[in-house]
């Protein structure tokens, strides 16, 4: 399981801190990476979220430099020329093509930084809809497992074909044009898809509440919410959207309820952050 800091930031928000830890936490047997690029000498090594972390010996703190990690990859040229960091979505943009090579390279299960793990992840190769109408596939998580066709047939796009203005061209819209090429699938149909080497899981697997929705993660926690959620293998909170909605820990807010059960050490050090 693997997560990316791209802001470049040396530490992490409470949320992040949550994301990793509640990945951890309910996969203990799987190793969580997380990738920041910055160097040694700006990480405060007491810092509250990597004292969190230090509580799971499942995780380990990448660093790494952006040069070096697109050097001999499909991917150099479109570092290099450097398009992309005039790109009012630079970056989106960045994040977008970083986590595709860290696939390409490794393989395994990307998740972004918003998200709340809440049972134990174990499918293989999947990509997740978020909504009920099945037309918009996330690259905010998805598993291939090392040299996937798939992957390197989205890396190979992502190298060919740069476009800085557009916003979503890079992330799941271009998933989508390679899964009706490729899968067969069509606008609105999961089951469309023919492929038998990548699952398309669906939206409540981790996009319980739809995006317009993302306020009832602030709101006070009933029976029918918090069971529709336990439904799921992790939920997405949003952050786009919600980054600026107080999280109040200990209450019975949903989103808080959930960072209590799934994220304890960094719920009980939440004042620090």
């Amino acid at each position: 399981i693997y997560f990316h800091e791209t802001s470049g930031r040396s530490r992490l928000t409470l949320r992040q801190s949550c994301a990793v830890e509640s990945a951890a936490k309910e996969n203990p047997d799987r190793p969580v990476q997380l990738i920041m690029q910055t160097d040694m000498s700006s990480i405060n090594r007491r810092g509250t979220w990597l004292n969190v972390l230090s509580n799971y010996p499942n995780v380990a703190v990448i660093l790494i430099k952006e040069m070096d990690y697109f050097r001999d990859t499909p991917l150099e040229d479109w570092y290099r020329k450097g398009q992309w960091r005039q790109s009012p979505h630079k970056l989106e943009h960045f994040a977008d093509y970083i986590r595709m090579l860290s696939s390409l390279k490794g393989g395994g299960l990307y998740m972004d930084l918003d998200f709340v793990t809440i049972k134990q992840l174990d499918i293989g190769n999947f990509l997740a809809v978020e909504d009920a109408a099945a037309n918009h596939i996330s690259n905010g998580i998805f598993h291939f497992d090392h040299g996937h066709r798939l992957i390197r047939e989205i890396v190979n796009q992502l190298a060919a074909r740069y476009q800085p203005e557009e916003w979503n061209a890079h992330g799941p819209a271009l998933i989508f044009s390679i899964m009706s090429r490729i899968c067969g699938l069509k606008t609105g149909q999961p089951l469309s898809n023919q492929c038998q080497d990548v699952a398309l899981m669906p939206y409540n697997f981790v996009y319980p509440i739809h995006w317009p929705d993302w306020r009832i993660y602030f709101q006070k926690a009933n029976r029918n919410v918090m069971q529709w959620i336990n439904g799921s293998y992790a939920v997405h909170v949003w952050n786009k959207m919600s980054h600026s909605e107080p999280l109040l820990i200990n209450s019975d807010q949903v989103y808080a309820t959930l960072a209590s059960r799934h994220c304890p050490f960094t719920v009980a050090r939440a004042a620090e952050f």
